[in-house]
């Protein structure tokens, strides 16, 4: 067989044997995405049906949500999203989608669970500052602004750690969850 320099690079993305340099193995990207997906479906099935009892969602396609009412429906989300994952979150280093697909928060260096003030302030709430600062620019600058910074974050994960950019704020990263070997009786 010869070696074709034409062809497609073959890929590691949810490769088993993927590991990092302390023998971790990675969550593959899919994965990550599958679970973010469930986490995000979960908030969503509380948040929107609130938002369309209360008109929310027909008032923010014609831009007439004052600042405050944006601001108690990003704290909903919030409040949503903490009350479905935060025992998880603080107990396993998982969220529902997480756990669902075997994958986990950890320490980047040590492998050892991080502290729930660490996950959920560092990976989850750090664009927070972010969205405040840019609700109080006019236009639609803001949307743009979020949406790009919130892309570059996703994209991290192409990197050899496949760590996204909030993995790197909270020094953490995802592996994937092994089964631990039965105690002998």
């Amino acid at each position: 067989m010869s070696n074709n320099p034409y062809a497609a690079p073959a890929s590691t993305d949810d490769v088993a044997s993927l590991t990092d340099s302390r023998g971790d193995e990675l969550a593959g990207r899919f994965t990550r995405l599958a679970a973010a997906m469930v986490d995000g479906l979960l908030v969503m099935a509380i948040t929107l049906p609130v938002g369309i009892a209360t008109g929310f969602d027909v008032r923010a396609q014609t831009q007439q949500v004052g600042l405050l009412e944006q601001l108690a429906m990003v704290a909903l989300g919030l409040i949503v999203m903490l009350a479905f994952q935060g025992y998880l979150l603080a107990t396993r280093g998982q969220t529902i989608g997480k756990l669902l697909t075997k994958i986990r928060i950890v320490d980047a260096k040590t492998g050892a669970l991080i502290s729930f003030v660490r996950v959920y302030v560092y990976r989850y709430l750090w664009l927070m500052p972010l969205v405040l600062i840019t609700t109080l620019i006019p236009g639609q600058i803001d949307d743009v602004l979020i949406n790009l910074v919130a892309l570059v974050d996703g994209l991290f994960i192409f990197g050899k750690e496949r760590r996204c950019l909030h993995d790197y704020i909270a020094g953490s990263k995802v592996i994937r969850v092994t089964p631990q070997p039965a105690m002998p009786a």
